[in-house]
């Protein structure tokens, strides 16, 4: 039965700059199909998705933002990973076994080993490039880890710190961007355990989660099956890259070259998507 008064959750996953992009063409192809997902009571961000959700629920003009899709190289450096910060990666699922705070703290361990590649001050301007507003919108949640325990955070705009500051340290990937500090603490990227994070929607009734990296790791559940948990209290839906999606995005999500297929690519998924999209949204 449906609760008299449901509540919506929209719930936008990780992905790098090619995972942003997809997002981006997703929203803008259900909201052609007339499926506008900014009627959400919470909207939930994690990494590329925190940007994408700000952005999302602040009245950013979404053509004018799908556009720029083409131009993202002029603002995203295209970043290469050294190979020993993978395999620092690979260690920190490897230790902690399973156990998400732990292998959150393994990749803490990591960002403070490798540091980051590309400077604080080129992070601060693909940060403000990527935005398209200063202020918290009301309803946006920020998923950070804490790099010393391991443990994810949401949070929102009574955190006291500025929207710029959470979606750096929620898209913060070790051995890449540079950690972010407040309150004390170091905070990195909020998808390296879990990439879409949806449990972070619990509670709600209906939920529509955007995974562009739906896959689990060395014990760490996958979006399917994160879904599939929310799915015995919730009416739920998972959108993740189809086969043309996954061509376009390509191998490289840092890769900056193929922002604009991608986001071509979201768009024609968002158009097929909304009939499945719009049976859990609609009430």
């Amino acid at each position: 039965m449906t609760p008299p008064n449901p509540t919506r959750a929209l719930v936008l996953g990780g992905g790098g700059v090619t995972g942003i992009a997809w997002e981006v063409g997703l929203l803008a192809g259900l909201l052609d199909e007339g499926i506008d997902l900014r009627t959400a009571d919470t909207v939930i961000g994690t990494s590329a998705g925190s940007f994408v959700g700000t952005n999302f629920t602040s009245g950013t003009d979404w053509e004018a933002l799908f556009a720029d899709q083409a131009r993202v190289a002029d603002h995203e450096p295209a970043v290469r990973t050294d190979p020993a910060v993978y395999e620092g990666w690979a260690e920190a699922f490897r230790s902690g076994a399973g156990a998400p705070e732990a292998v959150g703290a393994g990749f803490g361990r990591v960002a403070r080993k490798f540091g980051a590649n590309v400077s604080p001050r080129t992070r601060q301007a693909v940060v403000r490039a990527r935005l398209r507003t200063e202020q918290w919108p009301a309803t946006m949640r920020v998923a950070v880890t804490d790099a010393d325990t391991g443990r994810l955070e949401l949070l929102g705009p009574e955190a006291g710190i500025a929207i710029e500051t959470a979606t750096a340290a929620s898209g913060a990937v070790p051995g890449i961007w540079p950690s972010v500090h407040f309150g004390g603490r170091e905070w990195i990227d909020a998808g390296m355990v879990s990439a879409a994070n949806a449990l972070l929607a619990a509670g709600h009734d209906r939920i529509v989660v955007v995974a562009p990296m739906p896959e689990g790791h060395a014990g760490i559940p996958s979006a399917q099956d994160d879904v599939a948990r929310l799915s015995e209290s919730a009416q739920t839906v998972l959108a993740t890259p189809d086969a043309t999606s996954r061509a376009a995005i390509g191998p490289n999500p840092y890769d900056p070259a193929r922002a604009k297929p991608a986001a071509d690519a979201g768009r024609q998924q968002g158009r097929a998507l909304a009939p499945a999209v719009g049976a859990v949204w609609a009430y």
